[in-house]
């Protein structure tokens, strides 16, 4: 059985309540990464904010904008223990791409990792972490070439 844990970033990017968006946008870019916890001074999770999330501010002065305007509440406790099938299967019926991991023994809410919809298919895919970086294409058997 593949656990949430086997497969989820392990860490996060987070981000406190009264930052600007302008600033979190900045994070996500240098770390490429599609989303910030947003997180209360105690480190609590309050919601998650993607890149999804940023966009519907486009035109907009992001100085003004803080990560608690945008973020989504957090509202999913999830275990990194749980098999994998339970993330997808609450992924699939919320419609999110994105879960914030909890470590149930750290006390409440504290993020210890995400699980991103990429994160599944690459592990569906079965490639190695790093390893897509280097593909750019799907390999075509000789035969399937339309230039032959």
């Amino acid at each position: 059985m593949v656990r949430i844990c086997d497969i989820m970033h392990k860490g996060v990017i987070f981000c406190y309540p009264d930052d600007h968006i302008r600033d979190v946008a900045r994070m996500m870019i240098e770390n490429q990464f599609r989303s910030v916890v947003v997180v209360h001074e105690s480190g609590e999770v309050w919601g998650l904010i993607s890149m999804i999330d940023i966009i519907r501010f486009h035109g907009m002065n992001l100085e003004n904008i803080i990560a608690e305007d945008v973020m989504r509440p957090y509202q999913i406790s999830v275990d990194p223990q749980w098999p994998l099938e339970k993330a997808v299967e609450i992924m699939k019926r919320r419609k999110i791409e994105h879960l914030i991991i909890i470590d149930p023994h750290a006390g409440p809410k504290r993020p210890i990792g995400i699980l991103t919809s990429f994160d599944i298919v690459r592990f569906m895919s079965r490639i190695e972490t790093g390893q897509y970086q280097q593909m750019l294409k799907m390999p075509r058997e000789e035969s399937e070439d339309p230039r032959r």
